[in-house]
């Protein structure tokens, strides 16, 4: 019973992904066969039980056709496998006419799965961060923030460099346009970076430049 405390939450997730629809001649069930692929567990105050938290006698067990066994005793099918390898998840409750639907899990699978879900995740939550730049910018100031730039694409930030002109500021040559234009890029490419999408705007006016470090 100690192996398995630890995977609640994960079995609770893979449900989603290992369920496959069931066909079974049960017409009931086979109506809700997607619902179990869909749906969170019916009462989502509860975590799905597993193994001995199982509160039935007798249940039946999705098998690896997704087809469901014969009703079989609890007791039984928690003896037919190892457990320092597989627990038994129930999918579904029982009510008066049906018994629980369960299934058997592998743990190798569910660590890999929850592995792969946080690599997900935290590609996914990349922060945004912003760099302003002034096409007339003095040398000092862009090396600091071309310096910003290369951090942030290096730590695997998402980055929109915004090139634009400033108030009461002079002008800008076009080779302190195209200067500093190609020392973004430059910058870009020696982090690993690559642009995200296209440039919007023009140069030596407003320019947004968005770009992230290549996985």
């Amino acid at each position: 019973m100690n192996h398995t405390r630890g995977l609640m939450s994960s079995a609770q997730a893979l449900r989603h992904i290992f369920i496959t629809p069931i066909r079974t001649s049960r017409a009931r069930f086979f109506q809700q066969s997607r619902w179990l692929e869909l749906r969170e567990y019916r009462n989502p105050v509860e975590k799905p039980p597993i193994n001995e938290a199982i509160r039935a006698p007798f249940i039946q067990v999705v098998n690896d056709e997704g087809d469901l066994d014969p009703p079989t005793r609890l007791e039984d099918v928690l003896e037919s496998f190892d457990h320092n390898e597989f627990f038994l998840l129930q999918v579904q409750e029982g009510d008066h006419d049906n018994l629980p639907i369960c299934k058997v899990y592998n743990k190798k699978k569910v660590r890999e799965y929850e592995k792969a879900k946080a690599k997900s995740a935290r590609s996914t939550k990349v922060t945004l961060k912003q760099i302003e730049l002034n096409w007339a910018i003095d040398a000092h100031d862009l090396s600091h923030r071309l310096k910003q730039l290369s951090t942030f694409l290096e730590k695997g930030r998402r980055v929109e460099i915004l090139l634009t002109t400033k108030k009461r500021k002079r002008n800008p040559t076009v080779d302190e346009i195209k200067q500093v234009m190609q020392s973004v890029l430059d910058t870009i490419r020696e982090a690993g970076g690559t642009q995200t999408k296209a440039m919007e705007g023009e140069p030596g006016k407003q320019l947004r430049i968005t770009a992230q470090k290549n996985n």
